[in-house]
């Protein structure tokens, strides 16, 4: 196989059918041997059934495979995609993620034109039911909505601020994969925690990339859709959403680094503590006044109320949760 497309899906039966719809409508697959893998993470819906029928009437020229994983967790979806890949190159889609119609194209041509990259990204546009919110563009990057731009560049580690490409459609090299991540029980941060909203495992594998010889790009020409569906705009949600971004911050922050410095930057958190403090009240201070009723701001100052909590929440996470 030339590429694998995999597909993590939980309880996805209705959400399924339009990404696997946008995969029959590819393009430009002419020559390219490519193959699906949709991972069903313990699903107690249709999720088996829906896959089956699209498989009945599946294109000739890819293939479409189920798989079963019934370890709880995006990692767990993700390393099976791994290891039952049949190939070198692996786009990562979620279950509401809309492929353009020449994705897999030029996801394939991008890694077979640069071999030293080891996993790369591109333009992610939201796709609403409706007219977005007043307070969209204020919380564009919790729902993972980012557009990079239309020239390729590279994510350096040493940059300022130091980057990564976002999480959907984002293509992994399996040898750099298999070099670099290890097994999910071995992660920083594992799975998504449902009642805080934690998560936080793809920023995880992608910086133990780039903290190696392996290159990570941006590549304007593969485009996704994250599909947002309307309960994921309203404010409870949202404000959840923003508090488990800055309660991963810590163990994101850990994953900059080698292991061998962890120690190190755990004496640190005193430092980060006041400093984070001092953030916080000073943003509380400026917005007090409008938080009821700006949902950005709002956020905002969620985000920043987890990342203060992070250190010890993490903590309190690895002793309850066994990692």
């Amino acid at each position: 196989m030339d590429f694998t497309v995999a597909i993590a899906t939980y309880n996805g039966a209705l959400r399924l059918p339009e990404v696997l719809d946008a995969l029959l409508a590819q393009t430009g697959t002419a020559g390219i041997q490519w193959e699906v893998l949709v991972v069903d993470n313990n699903s107690q819906d249709r999720t088996a059934q829906v896959v089956e029928e699209y498989r009945q009437r599946w294109q000739p020229d890819s293939g479409l495979r189920y798989l079963f994983e019934g370890r709880q967790g995006a990692a767990y979806a993700r390393q099976c995609a791994v290891e039952s890949a049949h190939s070198d190159l692996i786009g990562f889609l979620d279950d509401d993620n809309i492929p353009g119609v020449n994705w897999v194209a030029q996801a394939y041509r991008f890694g077979c034109d640069r071999p030293q990259v080891g996993a790369y990204g591109g333009r992610i546009h939201a796709k609403l039911d409706g007219s977005p919110p007043p307070y969209f563009d204020q919380v564009r990057s919790y729902l993972t909505v980012y557009d990079r731009g239309k020239q390729p560049f590279q994510y350096h580690r040493n940059a300022k601020p130091r980057k990564i490409p976002p999480a959907p459609g984002v293509v992994i090299r399996k040898q750099a994969w298999q070099q670099v991540v290890p097994l999910p029980e071995n992660l920083l941060v594992r799975g998504r925690d449902e009642k805080t909203m934690l998560a936080g495992e793809d920023a995880e594998v992608m910086f133990r990339i780039q903290n190696t010889q392996w290159e990570v790009w941006h590549n304007p020409d593969m485009e996704v859709w994250h599909h947002i569906y309307p309960h994921r705009l309203e404010q409870a949600y949202l404000l959840k959403l923003a508090r488990g971004y800055g309660l991963s911050n810590h163990l994101i922050r850990l994953s900059r680094y080698p292991s061998w410095q962890h120690p190190f930057l755990q004496l640190l958190i005193p430092l980060y503590t006041l400093r984070d403090s001092l953030k916080l009240a000073n943003y509380y201070w400026k917005h007090q006044k409008t938080l009821a009723q700006d949902v950005g701001k709002a956020c905002e100052l969620q985000s920043k109320i987890g990342q203060l909590y992070s250190p010890y929440f993490s903590l309190y996470h690895k002793l309850t949760q066994g990692f």
